[in-house]
């Protein structure tokens, strides 16, 4: 499932006000994550119960949408015929023209089970099986918190960039600038 937020354009405003891209963007997933963790405790709540790696399991993680470079790298790679160090620096050079124009990629936020936790068996659960009726946790969390969730993103967000210019302020206060 997707959600986009639109429409705040004062916390862009304020968000631009913080110079380092790379900033932004830890605020943007600080901010989603605090935002998105009352759903995430009322999809463990429901996670059926058998060995508790499933509710144990579901996390909430992001990252930045259309990680810069990669389709330079991929594009380089089937130009070069698999040469890796051109490959490397047309990602390294998208990177630094993606830093340069200013543009800061979308966050995307991921929450479910993942697979390293043992449960792997999370989307049998949600989904079903032949052998197996369906028993949803991540369904009902999201058709309860998901109004709330996006209440709440505007408030935290505004939180983080606060500190975030009161960190910047203050180390440039120590700095001497």
């Amino acid at each position: 499932m997707k959600m986009k937020v639109e429409g705040l354009k004062e916390l862009q405003a304020s968000l631009d006000q913080i110079a380092k891209r790379s900033t932004q963007t830890a605020v943007m997933r600080r901010a989603l994550t605090k935002a998105a963790e009352p759903m995430r405790a009322k999809a463990e709540a429901l996670a059926p119960i058998r060995t508790g790696d499933l509710s144990e399991g579901i996390k909430i993680s992001t990252r930045t949408v259309g990680e810069v470079g990669a389709a330079a790298y991929s594009r380089t790679m089937r130009a070069t015929g698999g040469d890796k160090g051109a490959s490397v620096a047309a990602m390294r050079d998208a990177r630094r023209e993606a830093r340069a124009s200013g543009v800061n990629p979308p966050v995307q936020l991921f929450m479910g089970p993942t697979v390293g936790s043992g449960s792997f068996y999370g989307v049998f659960q949600e989904f079903g099986t032949r052998n197996h009726a369906p028993d949803p946790f991540m369904r009902p969390a999201w058709e309860t918190e998901a109004k709330a969730t996006v209440d709440r993103i505007a408030p935290m967000l505004r939180a983080e960039i606060d500190k975030a210019v009161a960190r910047a302020a203050k180390r440039a206060a120590k700095n001497g600038n």
